[in-house]
């Protein structure tokens, strides 16, 4: 068992590329997309408790999804903001008394209590843990006329996903100094000069982008 863990799902992105369609209840095989990330979190026997951030239009919708269903550890409903690192801060506010703080999509609905114990584990021999898979394709850069201006070495390349565990205390400090816009969480770890550690997950654990992604997701979990 590790080190008492919180995890943290993301759930209050403005959807803008499902041409109105709200990604996180959309539903797929039958359920709400963010129901997925919250019933493996609550699976999962390294996950003490678990915190969702929404936006505001899905703060009613989430709080009758929670009460209609058999889940024991979310202890907080919280409000997002407008950037993504807004929603993890507020997320990370109602965190107290957790070594380690599991950053998840709620877009991602193919995790697993297995991949969250990997990146813990993952975690409390390298300092953090941020879910990854090499890259397949071969990566141009290009300019504004796209023209391929360098190939990198695919070998030096993966593709990053969550979740991303970081102790807590340290992923405080960072959303309390850096200000300026990132992706993810490893980037702004990354920016202060921290220790940033890979581990391999699963080519399936795939974020929910388009209508599409939908698609290809019923198919996957289909089998």
């Amino acid at each position: 068992m590790t080190a008492h863990a919180t995890g943290l799902i993301i759930a209050a992105g403005s959807s803008v590329r499902m041409n109105g369609v709200d990604k996180i209840f959309a539903p797929l095989l039958g359920r709400p997309i963010i129901s997925y990330s919250i019933q493996a979190m609550e699976d999962c026997l390294d996950i003490n408790a678990i915190i969702v951030v929404v936006s505001p239009e899905n703060l009613e919708k989430s709080d009758l999804l929670f009460k209609s269903e058999n889940w024991s550890k979310i202890t907080s409903l919280v409000v997002g903001g407008k950037r993504r690192q807004d929603s993890v801060r507020m997320g990370l506010s109602k965190i107290h008394d957790s070594h380690w703080t599991v950053i998840h999509d709620g877009a991602r609905p193919c995790i697993t209590p297995e991949i969250i114990s990997h990146s813990l584990n993952h975690a409390s021999v390298n300092g953090s843990a941020v879910a990854a898979v090499p890259v397949k394709d071969t990566i141009k850069i290009v300019d504004k006329s796209l023209n391929v201006t360098k190939t990198p070495d695919r070998q030096h390349l993966w593709a990053v996903q969550t979740p991303q565990v970081f102790e807590t205390k340290a992923l405080q400090y960072a959303h309390e100094k850096v200000k300026e816009n990132v992706t993810d969480d490893a980037s702004m770890m990354e920016a202060l000069g921290e220790k940033v550690s890979v581990f391999q997950s699963e080519y399936s654990n795939i974020k929910v982008t388009t209508k599409e992604d939908i698609r290809l997701l019923e198919i996957l979990m289909n089998g």
